[in-house]
């Protein structure tokens, strides 16, 4: 009914992700069952049979304390010994596994097997997920298929690595059993290695001399490049061996050797060009496979050129081929790889960005205050607009439109006067604070840090106190106008009642003001990724040196028009997105079914005096008026902590903070909150916070290569 080669592969496929192997041939069967004269698939089927027998302890005598490795050691010992003791068994299996390294090639098992591909993040990572749910391919005469087959678990690499030099000598010596005069050609595994090395350096060539790497570099000639240069030295070194030497061989793998070098070199200058211009998901790919790429070809050159290596050195680099393969294999090692060098960046944009919301001295705390209290004057006026547009009833879709150009205008309207939304102050100050949490052991970059503390916790204070001083005053100034000139409040009767009860801490509100912190934080990254974005393709240069623009606008307001979104593309990005969520996310929500709706604490508190204004004064003495003034004051601590608390996680595991070390930097402020508790609430006689440029920002280029193949 169901064809034998689909089921047998259907059967490799339950097995692999079911842990079960079924019952396996015993060794006898297994060593008096190989011929050479089977078909391939039959004979690498019997391979795969082979080793899932070393893989699986069966034997009482083969006890686990012993651990996984030894035992599988000792397993492959044993079927050595069976072989030695049976020598009509021997020759066919000698044959069978000389026949298999004859007929199938290598090449692409040495130069592919385990490295990254240069395709998009969801490319790759939906071609991991469908090769993990899907049955695996048929048998082909490619090693890197057959090497997916006998290799499919991570611990594989461990008892690999772990065989002993006496083992793999008898393993090799059984390989060179009986060699008949027709097969003193089966090891073509040296030439595959050498063509293995050929294939990298021409994919080097291709991906080092690319125009993304290319413009990053100092030198861009393209003949001068050590990517370029790599595959004519490979081919001297070759020659050299034919036709000068082994001295003139040696000096010249010896050039190899130095250009792998200069290739490393290169590729972290790129990486210093990505700290400094902008991170671009296309040269992260490239960069995480040409660090893969020179470590494997410098692994081959070993292979192919040290004959005197011990085999111990060969089952290394096939545990590593193992490892590598696997870790390929992970979509969640994948995405580590692929966001650590990005979020970093991100983090940096924002961290810039957050240095303009942290007050340091008296000056900036009493700024902070007058600039939080503009926000809250805009943020009245946005308020009342959106009480218009509710009251258009418009359907769903073009009411959440409708608010998010309201609240998107308002953000705006902030930043380009030079005001403060307090929310939006935690997400951007969090990453400004981490990339100033190195050195901790130091006590006085330790009290910089706690300085730095005081002051962003001051400033948060401020800018709420700022908000509120004028949202509640501006808000019932409106509604006294609206009054005296329509003779209808800001807010109906059953408008205002319902508001206070939505408001109350004893409702969804808390969980509401949550939400919110985390879409704070995520436009705060949507800024973060767009001034990256700006300043990764160049636009400013771009901008300011166009003709169009200069002829319209002369050179001088030119320049100025292409600073003016050099300065607030991150802001104009952040404010913009976090209105959008506002205003769309309530209405997808409500069309959905979704009980979720929104809680900004500004806003909350301007609706919240609206409906007190409308009802009259006297509500203020009622339960619920109370419970709604007690969910305000949730709802500003969960805007602000939720948002600062994703920002300051993301930040710190960017940068690589260990917990020693967030654990010293927790006691130092609680040590400061009790000598100096009014510090944190306004500037006081306290020491006075040192200027943020004296404390040198946490390196970003990493000390050691962080997009391996292997996710190391």
């Amino acid at each position: 009914m169901f064809d034998p080669l689909v089921a047998s592969h259907l059967k490799t496929w339950i097995d692999r992700y079911t842990g079960r192997h079924g019952a396996l041939p015993s060794l006898d069967v297994l060593a008096s069952s190989a011929s050479a004269d089977n078909s391939l698939e039959e004979r690498l089927n019997w391979l795969v049979d082979v080793v899932q027998w070393i893989r699986r302890p069966g034997h009482s005598n083969e006890t686990p304390l012993q651990g996984v490795a030894v035992v599988q050691s000792g397993r492959l010992r044993r079927l050595l010994d069976v072989l030695d003791r049976n020598p009509p068994w021997k020759q066919p299996v000698a044959a069978t596994l000389r026949s298999i390294i004859r007929e199938t090639r290598a090449v692409a098992l040495f130069s592919e097997t385990g490295l990254p591909r240069q395709s998009g993040l969801l490319i790759e990572a939906s071609e991991r997920i469908a090769r993990r749910l899907l049955p695996p391919p048929p048998s082909s005469a490619e090693l890197g298929v057959l090497f997916d087959r006998l290799f499919p678990y991570s611990a594989d690499a461990e008892w690999i690595a772990k065989l002993d030099e006496v083992t793999l000598q008898r393993f090799q010596a059984l390989l060179e059993f009986g060699v008949g005069s027709d097969e003193k050609d089966w090891n073509t595994l040296g030439d595959e290695l050498e063509d293995a090395l050929f294939h990298l350096a021409a994919q080097l060539r291709v991906t080092g001399c690319s125009a993304a790497i290319r413009s990053r570099l100092k030198h861009q000639r393209i003949r001068e490049l050590p990517f370029f240069k790599l595959g004519d030295a490979l081919q001297s070194a070759l020659a050299a061996r034919e036709t000068q030497g082994e001295a003139a061989f040696k000096g010249e793998l010896n050039y190899v050797q130095g250009l792998i070098d200069t290739c490393h070199r290169s590729a972290e200058e790129v990486l210093q060009h990505l700290e400094k211009r902008g991170v671009s998901t296309e040269v992260v790919y490239h960069l995480a496979f040409i660090e893969a790429s020179l470590d494997r070809f410098k692994s081959l050159l070993e292979l192919a050129f040290t004959p005197e290596r011990p085999l111990t050195h060969i089952a290394e680099f096939v545990a590593t081929l193992v490892q590598q393969n696997r870790a390929r294999e992970s979509v969640i090692d994948l995405l580590r790889q692929n966001s650590q060098l990005l979020t970093r960046k991100l983090v940096e944009r924002s961290g810039q960005v957050g240095e303009h919301y942290i007050a340091r001295n008296s000056q900036e705390y009493w700024k902070m205050l007058q600039r939080a209290a503009g926000g809250g004057v805009i943020m009245a006026f946005t308020t009342w607009f959106k009480v218009i547009i509710l009251s258009w009833f418009l359907p769903g879709l073009l009411q959440g439109l409708a608010a998010s150009f309201n609240y998107a205008t308002g953000f705006v309207a902030i930043q380009l006067t030079g005001s403060i939304l307090a929310t939006k102050q935690p997400a951007n100050t969090a990453p400004a604070l981490a990339a100033r949490m190195h050195h901790v052991r130091d006590p006085k970059a330790m009290e910089g840090l706690v300085d730095e503390i005081v002051c962003l916790i001051r400033s948060q204070i401020a800018s709420i106190v700022g908000n509120l001083a004028l949202v509640v005053p501006t808000v019932l100034c409106i509604h006294f106008v609206l009054l005296q000139v329509t003779g209808a409040p800001m807010l109906s009767a059953t408008k205002a009642t319902h508001t206070i009860s939505s408001l109350s801490i004893l409702g969804p509100s808390a969980l509401f003001a949550a939400f919110t912190g985390v879409l704070l934080w995520a436009s705060s990254l949507v800024g973060a990724w767009a001034d990256n974005w700006y300043v990764c393709h160049h636009i400013g240069e771009a901008l300011g040196s166009d003709r169009r623009f200069i002829r319209l606008l002369g050179t001088s307001r030119t320049n100025r028009f292409a600073l003016f979104w050099t300065r607030n593309i991150a802001g104009l990005a952040s404010n913009i997105s976090f209105g959008v969520m506002l205003g769309l996310i309530p209405a997808f929500a409500e069309f959905s079914g979704l009980p979720l709706d929104i809680r900004h604490v500004t806003l909350s508190s301007s609706y919240l005096t609206a409906a007190v204004a409308s009802l009259g004064p006297g509500i203020l003495a009622t339960k619920p008026a109370i419970l709604a003034m007690g969910g305000i004051v949730a709802i500003g601590c969960l805007n602000l902590v939720v948002s600062f608390s994703l920002a300051m996680l993301v930040a710190v595991r960017a940068r690589g903070m260990q917990s020693m070390e967030r654990r010293a930097i927790y006691i130092a402020v609680i040590k400061r909150v009790v000598q100096h508790p009014f510090s944190f609430l306004f500037p006081t006689g306290s020491p006075e916070p040192i200027n943020a440029d004296e404390l040198p920002l946490r390196k970003s280029i990493p000390t050691t290569k962080p997009l391996k193949a292997d996710g190391h």
